[in-house]
């Protein structure tokens, strides 16, 4: 299967792919690290959870990968419609940024720009003006 990152990949070599969005790349194990490094957002005893949360044998939520902490579950999905779709089925326990969802209390409402939030976090992933 061709992943998203994959897809980026080829926009290197491809330059009839430049429009490919770097943030597609963007796995969940890298924006838990970037939490790591973030004093006011701990992430603390990550584990990978793929195969329970993104495996046939598991809760199968479509993802390509899954990681969690103490405080969050951080989901990688192939399709930005998938992410959506599963961050839409979390309700206000769901936060999407492309294709990364992020898991945790009220983390919908989680927005406000002006202090440290894990959802304000991924979204200036990579992000330029």
């Amino acid at each position: 299967m061709i992943t998203a990152g994959l897809l980026c990949l080829a926009a290197v070599a491809a330059p009839a792919l430049a429009g490919c969005d770097p943030r597609s790349g963007l796995t969940p194990r890298q924006v838990i690290e970037g939490f790591e490094a973030t004093p006011d957002l701990p992430a603390t005893n990550p584990r990978d959870v793929t195969s329970e949360r993104c495996g046939d044998g598991g809760d199968d939520v479509g993802c390509e990968e899954a990681v969690q902490a103490d405080e969050l579950t951080l989901y990688g999905f192939a399709e930005k419609e998938d992410a959506a779709a599963f961050a839409r089925s979390l309700g206000r326990n769901g936060y999407q940024s492309d294709w990364i969802v992020l898991e945790y209390d009220n983390a919908a409402a989680d927005t406000d720009e002006a202090k440290a939030s894990y959802a304000t976090q991924v979204d200036g992933t990579w992000a330029s003006d």
